[in-house]
């Protein structure tokens, strides 16, 4: 089924109503009674909405990647400890970061809600508060029609950087002094960290706006 935003645009295209297209057939031009407004209405937002099938397929992909990316990551921090790294310098410097991706990645995945409050719809909201989370976000309006691909990206922007943060750390120990390295590192993780996960939100919550 379209996205809501398409109804208005192939009607046009189709030379039907929006009702017509809703109804899949030819309608009489006449006033329609609130009942069967309502009945449009709903079938609008029945569209929209992801199936059973379709969420708990979403769900079970996103399952599995967090467990790949937790298995992966585990195997490239026992390849740093192999070459040579010890578990202080690994926990100091890397483990932090590896923490925080995981555990946003994890309340994304299984706490935060797969619909918003209908007021979302209504408003032009830049906030979205659940439990521990809170993001305020200018510049971009959390809906209905957007919130499930940010939650989607925000799983998988954690995760990739997740996989690639101990090969960054690897890379830095190639490239500089062990004496620098870690400053290295540690400078280049915290802008590393807020632009894995608030980049890909701002582009996934403008594109499906």
């Amino acid at each position: 089924m379209p996205d809501i935003t398409l109804l208005i645009p192939l009607s046009q295209a189709l030379g039907v109503t929006v009702t017509e297209l809703l109804e899949c057939q030819r309608v009489e031009r006449a006033v329609m009674d609130s009942h069967r407004v309502e009945e449009l209405m709903h079938k609008v937002i029945t569209y929209s909405e992801e199936t059973p099938v379709q969420r708990q397929k979403r769900r079970r992909q996103e399952t599995v990647l967090l467990g790949v990316s937790l298995a992966v990551v585990m195997l490239e921090i026992l390849g740093l400890w192999i070459l040579g790294y010890s578990w202080e310098q690994i926990g100091i410097n890397l483990l932090i970061y590896e923490g925080l991706y995981l555990v946003f990645a994890g309340y994304f995945c299984f706490f935060t809600k797969d619909k918003l409050p209908e007021y979302h719809d209504e408003y032009k909201i830049d906030a979205y508060s659940d439990g521990l989370l809170r993001m305020n976000m200018p510049g971009i309006h959390f809906n209905n029609r957007n919130w499930i691909p940010i939650k989607h990206t925000a799983i998988w922007g954690m995760m990739i950087s997740a996989m690639v943060l101990p090969v960054m750390y690897f890379l830095c120990g190639l490239l500089f002094p062990a004496y620098f390295m870690e400053s290295i590192f540690v400078f280049a993780c915290k802008p590393l960290f807020f632009i894995a996960f608030f980049g890909p939100i701002y582009v996934t919550a403008r594109r499906h706006e």
